[in-house]
């Protein structure tokens, strides 16, 4: 079977080097490169192409974009359209998506959205009829539609990790058809953005854009219009007008997540845009309404942020109207083998192979591991097992060292257990330890395995790790102190930087 292909017109050689990277990590996705528009009209493989993406490089090229899409749409060929660039304002912007393109990326590019499009986009084409074994209806000839969202709800409702059970199911389902402001709370990897595009695709909105903003990943000196964009001139540095999150997404839903790294003065104008439903594009008087809905997620507790006066706390109760609070993996171990034999599957399928049994032994020890990655790093763990196994089941042998020599009820830092006993590439001897381990004894090794986790992420930043703790830096001192972490290298108060959360 031939692979999809995308159609990049394009004269910009960075521009193509972008999105040919991002095809590469993407299954079964060919990128063509034509220089022009016209170029593309005289393609001779249009049944193979499944995305166009076009680059404005030039002023006055949104006409020539408009008259190629109605091409696309008057032959009736089902192929999305991604236009990328930098010259366009809001009017034209609006012209094209109401002509029917996927959506506008304006310059610099956000990778991360470039590699999302290009994956959803094309995913008809690359798995054809099927995914997961259920028959996908070919989409109507002539439409630029965004992929069958239906496959990714279905998807993730077999997943017992993400919606921690059927009551939690209920209330999602219950939640996404109305309007309501959602809150996602959990550790990083639990699958906060997956169970936001649930509720997006749940919803009457499932049609409209689904955007993700990482507050945490912007520099606090262009956040405000990365959300709300701008006019040009409006500041030194602003040469074009550029195009808001809140006006790109329209009446689709924007997922904020990571709010709790937003500084004090964009939590202020969040807020108003919560309150009133409307904003103001910098360097402009004119107020625009809010049409979309918002989902939020952190991965600390924003009380404990709103406590320490880190979160406005009228900001966190607006945002706060329905809370879905994902639990941690370690919590849910019942869970693990069941998603670990999906991951295999899936994994398995999308290389062609017939899927590798997980061992009794290894899934003792997927199941004894603390996951401090979540469902994210149990993908991960069995992705490269089923690439890199040695026989035809997965054995302890294809796992990390991380997992075969650092079990839950074992120091983070010990490859040994205290009493000199090796560790088991099966897990036996472990095993054995820890039925004789009273629960006391594996609360303390939990403790210390997560605190010694944090503070290796934080480089010994204490203050950043008890932040992540969710405790206070004098209870995790504390702490240090009765677990015998106190060391002389260790990094003092004065030596912490005093930095600005949001930048």
């Amino acid at each position: 079977m031939r692979r999809p292909t995308v159609l990049l017109v394009c004269s910009e050689p960075v521009v193509t080097e972008q999105v040919r990277s991002a095809a590469r990590v993407i299954d079964d996705l060919n990128v063509t490169t034509v220089a022009e528009v016209d170029s593309a009209y005289q393609y001779p493989d249009w049944d193979r192409v499944a995305l166009t993406i076009l680059h404005l490089d030039r002023p006055g090229m949104v006409a020539e974009i408009i008259r190629f899409v109605r091409m696309l749409q008057a032959t009736k060929r089902p192929v999305a359209v991604l236009v990328v660039g930098e010259y366009v304002d809001s009017s034209d912007s609006v012209t094209l998506l109401q002509l029917g393109i996927a959506d506008y990326l304006p310059s610099p590019l956000d990778l991360d959205r470039l590699r999302y499009l290009m994956d959803s986009l094309t995913l008809r084409s690359r798995y054809g009829s099927t995914d997961a074994g259920r028959e996908v209806a070919e989409a109507p000839r002539g439409e630029i539609s965004p992929p069958d969202r239906s496959l990714q709800v279905d998807y993730a409702d077999d997943d017992p990790i993400l919606l921690a059970g059927e009551r939690l199911s209920v209330q999602v389902r219950r939640v996404a058809p109305q309007d309501a402001t959602v809150l996602l709370s959990g550790e990083t990897g639990t699958g906060k953005t997956r169970l936001a595009r649930i509720i997006h695709d749940l919803s009457h909105r499932r049609d409209e854009p689904f955007l993700l903003v990482k507050c945490g990943g912007l520099p606090s000196q262009s956040i405000e219009s990365e959300l709300f964009g701008h006019l040009r001139g409006s500041y030194p540095g602003a040469e074009s007008d550029r195009l808001g999150r809140f006006s790109e997404v329209g009446r689709g839903t924007l997922f904020l997540d990571e709010i709790d790294t937003l500084p004090a003065a964009m939590q202020a104008k969040l807020l108003r845009v919560v309150e009133d439903r409307e904003y103001e594009v910098i360097g402009s008087n004119r107020t625009q309404p809010m049409r979309a809905r918002l989902i939020a997620a952190s991965n600390r507790s924003l009380e404990d942020e709103v406590a320490a006066g880190r979160f406005r706390s009228d900001l966190f109760y607006r945002l706060n109207v329905v809370n879905f609070r994902l639990p941690p993996l370690r919590d849910h171990r019942a869970s693990i083998a069941p998603a670990a034999r999906r991951f295999v599957e899936a994994v398995a399928r999308r290389n062609g192979q017939e899927p590798p049994v997980i061992s009794a032994a290894a899934l003792r020890l997927l199941e004894s591991y603390h996951w401090p990655g979540n469902l994210r790093e149990l993908r991960n763990v069995v992705e490269r097992a089923v690439v890199l196994r040695g026989g035809a089941e997965i054995a302890p042998d294809d796992l990390p060292d991380a997992i075969r020599r650092r079990p839950l009820w074992t120091s983070v830092d010990r490859p040994e257990r205290e009493d000199g006993a090796s560790i088991h590439s099966d897990g036996s001897a472990d095993a054995e330890a820890f039925s004789r381990s009273t629960l006391a004894q594996i609360k303390r090794d939990a403790e210390l395995a997560r605190i010694s986790e944090a503070l290796r992420k934080h480089s010994n930043n204490r203050l950043r790790a008890a932040s992540e703790l969710g405790i206070s830096r004098m209870t995790l001192y504390k702490k240090l102190y009765k677990y015998g972490l106190m060391t002389s290298g260790s990094r003092t108060d004065s030596a912490e930087p005093q930095t600005n959360r949001g930048a």
